[in-house]
């Protein structure tokens, strides 16, 4: 909670940390964001703040493709695919 407040203080935003850029880099090609965001995320690796790095990272969870089949069809379900 600091950080956030230590970038509205300061007026400037710390930068993303590796763990941050490791995890969106890891996670990117499992989503179903389309590729042009893909790339547009990949080549702003270098500049993101801390804030920016968190809400891509949210989003990417969001659009997860999930691997396991069980987990495709609870997806699926939630999503309203197999409702009339």
């Amino acid at each position: 909670m600091n950080d956030w407040m230590d970038e509205i203080l300061d007026g400037k935003a710390e930068e993303a940390e590796m763990w941050q850029l490791g995890h969106i880099e890891n996670l990117l090609h499992k989503t179903g964001i389309p590729s042009r965001e893909q790339e547009n995320i990949m080549n702003s690796l270098n500049r993101l703040t801390k804030i920016e790095a968190e809400e891509i990272i949210i989003k990417i969870k969001e659009n997860e493709i999930e691997t396991d089949p069980r987990k495709q069809y609870e997806q699926m379900r939630r999503n309203g695919m197999f409702s009339n």
